[in-house]
């Protein structure tokens, strides 16, 4: 298949109100879903957006675009998992949600859902591009943005709420998003607040899971037991410890996994990416516990649980994936989830669970031109090399970014000194192939 021109690894993303994702241009969007959609036999579109200051003009202009072609169920300035779990619980319907995520304010995109509650496939993705460049130019219209609030009840009653004792008192940063309106009314008792209330012209900025400093001193001045930061579209979360020392996904993926093994449910295996620490993997080992690995987003993780009916995967930047709550990865879910866990553990005893990461360095080189990496002869005896001398103590994994003439290097090992001597060699061989 012909590549992607406009979908990225999440969704149409990039400088709101700018090309593509004009005014005009997201109301051609709005066409090319409902005609996209209408032709797999979808009848209705669950759309939900973030509070940036672009989300509602363009939520507006691209329902004047879809026009009658679908049913709308506007569910409003809501979390992006509420839009893929009330997807998934609608008889014929697709998802979209308006947010750039953890970008700063002035970036926004559209992320699409199947009827299943996760993201899109790429024939659907590259049906929708072709559908957009022939679309023709929409006549602006009143629409309505009326939200159910029936269907965000339902969300939210699903989750379920949680009181915070006074002897386990948090701070909960929502990063000026889409958490801001709605973890009040699930986190009650002992919990301060930052990155509130919703700010489109704010959002991300300082705050949330891609800016956690102001999160770890506020933990450490106040004395709290936790904190929890959200980013700008809540599909993800991370934590801070009693110390403000971060809890990353892959953590959060450990306790959760051990949860399930103490509780005797069952648990064949989890899935990570190739960014996975390998303290993980040789943690969850210790529990005969496989780790699958798949490509970077949480597209691919899905993906793979759904092939081998699996329920835990999570990237450490806080994407955690729990089938038995949701279809995608879910922040609240995954904070309330936590916050049991650690509830039910002496206070002394909270953070004691976590593994060893194995010390990891990244390199990125800037290139002339995307050589494939198996035709960077030295930079593929070098690695080969390193794995023949080193084996599972080391972890190797070099990629090119998806959007720029850049390799990446990246290298994990068991010690710190075996990982700098490794990622040294890698950039020697990278650099002799690259002529840099």
């Amino acid at each position: 298949m012909a590549d992607l021109r406009y979908f990225g690894t999440d969704g149409v993303r990039g400088q709101a109100l700018v090309s593509p994702l004009t005014l005009e241009e997201t109301a051609r969007w709005g066409r090319a879903w409902g005609q996209v959609a209408s032709e797999r036999g979808v009848r209705e579109l669950v759309i939900g957006w973030d509070p940036r200051t672009s989300s509602e003009p363009l939520a507006r202009a691209f329902l004047q675009g879809m026009n009658g072609l679908l049913k709308a169920e506007v569910l409003g300035m809501i979390p992006t998992p509420a839009v893929a779990w009330v997807t998934q619980r609608r008889p014929q319907a697709w998802g979209l949600m308006i947010s750039a995520s953890h970008n700063p304010p002035e970036d926004n995109g559209l992320k699409g859902f199947n009827g299943d509650g996760e993201k899109l496939s790429e024939e659907d993705e590259a049906a929708l591009e072709a559908a957009f460049d022939t679309a023709p130019a929409v006549a602006p219209h009143e629409v309505s943005l009326q939200p159910d609030a029936t269907a965000v009840d339902a969300y939210l009653a699903h989750l379920g709420s949680l009181e915070l004792p006074a002897d386990f008192p948090i701070i909960v940063d929502c990063a000026h998003g889409a958490t801001a309106p709605w973890a009040p009314k699930l986190l009650t008792g002992a919990v301060q607040w930052l990155g509130t209330p919703a700010d489109g012209s704010n959002i991300n900025v300082g705050v949330g899971s891609t800016h956690l400093g102001r999160l770890q001193e506020a933990v450490r001045s106040s004395g709290a037991a936790a904190g929890v930061a959200f980013d700008g579209d809540g599909d993800r979360c991370l934590f801070i410890d009693a110390s403000g020392n971060l809890v990353d996904g892959d953590q959060l993926l450990w306790l959760l996994a051990q949860n399930f093994y103490a509780k005797g449910q069952s648990l064949p295996g989890v899935v990570g990416t190739v960014m996975t620490n390998g303290g993980l993997e040789e943690a969850l080992r210790s529990l005969g516990l496989p780790l699958v690995r798949t490509a970077v987003g949480d597209k691919f993780m899905l993906r793979e649980l759904a092939l081998r009916g699996w329920d835990l995967a999570a990237e450490a930047s806080g994407h955690v994936i729990q089938k038995h709550i949701g279809p995608s990865g879910d922040g609240l879910a995954t904070t309330l989830e936590v916050l049991r866990i650690l509830l039910e553990k002496a206070p002394e005893a909270r953070w004691d669970w976590r593994f060893r990461p194995w010390p990891l360095k990244l390199v990125n080189l800037n290139a002339t031109e995307r050589r494939p990496v198996e035709d960077c002869l030295q930079l593929s005896k070098a690695m080969a090399r390193l794995e023949a001398q080193h084996g599972e103590a080391i972890r190797q994994v070099v990629r090119w970014s998806g959007t720029e003439p850049k390799l990446r290097l990246m290298v994990e090992a068991r010690e710190i000194t075996l990982m700098e001597e490794t990622i040294a060699a890698l950039e020697v061989a990278a650099r002799t192939d690259l002529a840099l």
